[in-house]
Formats: structure tokens, sequence, C-alpha cells
């Protein structure tokens, strides 16, 4: 017995020695200084705008279409940083959801049509989704509004034509044509006016093109200088730029080209209600308004101006 007594009592005493070398190891590792180096300091943050969802190309921006996120600022390129800057305003691409937007990524109708460059990005489908042309048209004070109209208007355009009854039987003159000096006998007219299309968008009032300064010759003054346009003064040019669907611009242009007399009429701010028109004839005329001619209706005729 003393002798197996013995041999726990050793066999106790190498444990417990194994067990402290085990534990001095371990703690003199722990304990052990690290090297010491410069504390590296927090990148800043920014918060930039993101979109929140999908937004089509050409689409006005939503205020819940948008929010921010924070990025390390040496992430940070033309990022835009408030909300504020993007909602209401048109996405000039598609926008996927998650995206950080960027500030080309955004335009600005009124920037687009006053700075007098860019005109593609800006010509966005109508209320119906039908894709639309810019094309210039020319008019005049009087046919033109008197010069009241100005970018993102919408107006209605009237045609009048003159038609000439080539069946009909026109008198004879008694002399020879050439001899005719006060009246010759002429083929009949027949005018007729009608609204031809309605809720037309003005896209820019004036020329796109803004000239490029010429660089002056050495030593040479410049000329004086032309004084500068009021902010928010009204635009006054016979020149429009109109947003129309394929098919309507081709109207225009066979309409200018065939004769037809050309008149805007401005709309209101808010009308895009499209009327329901006759079209104008004498008859027309003679009948609401219950006008009578004298006997023998074929000798009188309008008098041309």
């Amino acid at each position: 017995m003393r002798r197996g007594g013995t041999v726990l009592i050793v066999v106790g005493i190498l444990l417990a020695i194994g067990t402290a070398a085990i534990a001095y190891t371990l703690l003199s590792r722990r304990a052990a200084p690290q090297p010491t180096g410069p504390t590296p300091t927090p990148e800043p943050m920014v918060s930039v705008v993101v979109a929140l969802q999908d937004i089509p190309a050409y689409a006005d921006i939503p205020a819940d279409a948008v929010g921010t996120q924070d990025i390390a600022q040496s992430k940070l390129t033309n990022h835009l940083l408030a909300p504020e800057a993007v909602v209401g305003r048109r996405a000039a691409r598609r926008i996927l959801r998650g995206s950080f937007i960027m500030e080309d990524w955004i335009i600005d109708p009124q920037t687009v049509a006053q700075e007098g460059m860019n005109a593609s990005l800006f010509i966005a489908p109508d209320r119906e989704g039908r894709s639309r042309v810019a094309m210039a048209f020319e008019t005049s004070e009087l046919h033109g509004v008197a010069g009241a109209i100005q970018n993102g208007d919408s107006v209605d355009m009237l045609i009048s034509y003159s038609f000439v009854d080539r069946q009909e039987e026109q008198p004879v003159p008694s002399r020879p044509a050439q001899e005719c000096t006060v009246w010759c006998p002429e083929p009949a007219q027949v005018l007729v006016a009608q609204l031809l299309l309605q809720d037309i968008e003005v896209y820019r009032v004036g020329p796109w093109l803004i000239p490029t300064p010429t660089p002056l010759p050495e030593g040479e003054e410049p000329p004086p200088e032309e004084e500068e346009e009021v902010p928010g003064a009204p635009l006054r040019s016979n020149t429009l730029t109109l947003l129309l669907t394929h098919q309507d611009a081709l109207v225009v242009k066979f309409a200018r080209e065939s004769g037809a007399r050309i008149d805007l009429v401005l709309r209101g701010r808010d009308d895009h209600t499209l009327a329901a028109t006759e079209t104008v004839n004498m008859g027309y005329i003679l009948a609401r308004f219950r006008m009578t001619i004298p006997t023998g209706p074929r000798r009188f005729v309008p008098a041309t101006p």
C-alpha cells in the first residue's frame, strides 16, 4: 500500500508541474507587449442621394423615390448630396434601384431651354406615351400671339386654305385679258379655315445655337457691350421649336409647303383639353350669324384685302 500511494503522489506532482508550466507559457504569450504604431484615423463619411426604386428615363422624380446613404468621402465624385436637388426634376437616363444619383443623370427643362444647348436631353414622349421630335417653326407677331409665347407654353395651330373650282364656267371678258385695267374675271375662290393641331408644346423660343465670341486680335479693343437681358424678361423671337409626334410633324410640313396660312393661338398654362371644331367657310358664317347678302349671290363675293 505504501508503494502504491507513493506512485500516486509522484504522478500527481508531475501533473501539477506540467499544468503550471502550460499555464505559465500561455500567460506569458498573452502578456507579451504588442508592437506600437500610429492609430488609424476613421475616414470621414458623406451622405449622398440614392434611388429607392427604379426610375424610368425622362420621368419626373417624386420624393419617395430617393433617399440618402453614407459613403466614404474618398469615393465622392459628382454624387448629388441632397434629395432636394433631385425631387421634382427629370431623369436623363434610367436609374436603377440602389444606384447613387449623379449630377449628369438629372436634367432641368427650364435650364436646357434657356441655355440653348443639349436639346435632345429633354425630348420626352407626350402624355399618351408617343415619341416626339423637335421641329423649327417660323411665325410672326401677327400670327404668333404678338410675341406672348414663351418656353414651355402650349399652343394650337389654325390653318386656312383658298380653294378654286376649276370646273365652274367663268365669264368671258369683253376685251383681251392684257387690256383689263380695272377688272378681269378670276376663278371663284372658296376660303376655309379649321383647327389643325392642338396642345403643342413649345420647347424653346428663339434659336438654339448660341454664338461663341470671336477672339479679338492682340491690341484691338472689344466692341461696346450690348445691354444685358433682364432676368425673367419675356423672350421674343419669331423662331419657335415645337415638340410634335412624327405624324404631326409631317402634317405641319405639308401645311406650310402647300400654301396654307397658319396661325398659333396660346393655351392656358394647365389647359390640355382637346376641342372639337367645325370647318369655317362663308356658308358657316352666313348661317351661324344669320347674315344676308343681296340678290344674285354669285355676283357678290368678299373683296380681297
